[in-house]
């Protein structure tokens, strides 16, 4: 499935269609006299109930800027991102590696991320330390028992440090100068491995390369979380030919060096992961993104993903604040989240004139139905309001069209193509759900306007 059609292909016809379907809902169209065949009052009255107002007007030309923008974007970064992928990468041997993992309360699914680092087939030295936080689950049992079956040392806090000083300190104690940074809920596989080293020691002053999440666990929420991860994928993808912005935090790669030069993880970061990579950008090292997942556990709780959503994006806007003149240099990734957004926000009110619109055909045909047969009824309201029910169809299905390109990773053969039907309740719940949890978020992160302002990148 993923071969059937090359991204920039389906860039191309991406951007056609948006461009095509970004006039929906032209009010002076929406405005038509009504049939003949209606009696006058209530054409009168159906050509009053749906007059577009105003501010709903503007609303749709917001809607067609911001489409007609994330076509071209999307289509840029589509290129961009086939372009990366197709550069060659090779690994002549493995170099030796330290696999740091911290562990809060992790006491379920540590064993199964102790077991994928060692299956990954990692030839070289390798060094790996858990950090067990002042765990209160049966972790350090836990641990006991794995110290049996692995090679692995561990570092215990006598109080609950948080992640961000249990890596820094780990970094001291870790042996080599390649360090993979893996939370104790994240499963490490081969594929992604040798991605990460070909791409941390093949490329030119790489300081940084992480891998995106697959979702381990089931449910609703993780499925859209799978897709709303391969969205994120492609923005941050897209910048591996100069830098990317963002890191993953649950499977990150790091040379020591560009790590001590930037500072570490930042203890005042709500996104540690994010703000290195921005520091990194600040001190000249350049940041990849891996196209291989790793399986992770991710929320699946409402209140969890509320959180993790609040969070994130609390984090990103202080990152943006702090290191201005990185996101200056990268500008393509803020007006693509910008475009986005605009145009989902922008599709809500679309969303009320839809309704009312469909009022106004339901009252046109109740009207028509009191002197023609059902049929005929059905016939004069297609004929009047058909080209613009067409024309609503197509612009509210602009969102499920562009979540598409996000679905087609998920399908690896015929039997998944169902998969595709997962756009409509990513496109018309998720993401706006999404997009206003993030407000929050963005509120949550100027609260503190202290925290948000620049610091200076200081080494050890």
């Amino acid at each position: 499935m993923r071969r059937c059609l090359s991204p920039p292909v389906l860039g191309c016809v991406l951007a056609v269609v948006l461009l095509a379907t970004a006039g929906h809902g032209d009010p002076a169209a929406e405005r038509r006299a009504a049939p003949a065949a209606a009696p006058a009052a209530a054409a009168e009255a159906a050509h009053e109930s749906w007059r577009v107002p105003w501010h709903w007007a503007l609303n749709e030309n917001v809607r067609r800027i911001s489409g007609v923008g994330l076509a071209g974007l999307m289509a840029s970064m589509l290129l961009l991102a086939w372009f990366d992928r197709r550069r060659c990468r090779t690994l002549a041997a493995r170099p030796p590696l330290s696999v740091l993992i911290p562990c809060y309360n992790d006491g379920a699914t540590v064993g199964a991320t102790l077991a994928s680092v060692f299956a990954a087939g990692v030839d070289g030295p390798l060094d790996v330390v858990v950090i067990n936080d002042a765990s209160r689950d049966d972790s350090a049992a836990q641990l006991e028992r794995l110290q049996r079956a692995y090679p692995f040392r561990v570092i215990t806090n006598p109080v609950n440090r948080g992640k961000t000083p249990s890596l820094n300190d780990a970094v001291h104690a870790a042996r080599h100068d390649l360090l993979l940074c893996l939370d104790a809920d994240t499963e490490l596989n081969r594929p992604a491995l040798d991605d990460m080293l070909a791409r941390l020691t093949g490329g030119r002053r790489v300081g940084a390369v992480s891998c995106p999440y697959r979702p381990s666990n089931r449910g609703f929420l993780p499925v859209m979380q799978a897709i709303e991860y391969r969205m994120l994928l492609l923005t941050q993808g897209a910048h591996n030919l100069t830098s990317a912005m963002a890191l993953w935090g649950g499977c990150l790669m790091v040379r020591r060096e560009a790590f001590v030069a930037a500072g570490g993880f930042s203890p005042d970061a709500i996104t540690e992961d994010v703000d290195l990579a921005f520091k990194l950008n600040r001190v000249r090292w350049r940041v990849e993104q891996s196209f291989v997942p790793v399986a992770s556990a991710v929320p699946q709780t409402l209140r969890a993903w509320v959180r993790q959503k609040l969070r994130w994006t609390a984090g990103g806007m202080q990152c943006y604040i702090r290191h201005v003149p990185v996101w200056l240099r990268n500008p393509s990734q803020i007006c693509f989240i910008l475009a986005y957004s605009l145009l989902i926000l922008s599709s809500i009110p679309a969303v009320l004139s839809d309704l009312r619109f469909g009022e106004s055909m339901m009252n046109l045909f109740a009207a028509l139905n009191r002197v023609n047969t059902v049929q005929a009824s059905v016939v004069e309201v297609a004929g009047f309001y058909g080209r613009d029910l067409l024309r609503r169809l197509l612009g509210s299905g602009l969102c499920c069209l562009l979540s598409t390109l996000y679905v087609l990773p998920l399908i690896s053969r015929p039997r998944e193509l169902w998969k595709l039907l997962l756009v409509f309740p990513f496109s018309l719940l998720y993401f706006p759900a999404y997009i206003v949890v993030s407000l929050f978020g963005i509120l949550t992160g100027v609260r503190s306007v202290r925290r948000l302002l620049p610091s200076d990148v200081k080494g050890w």
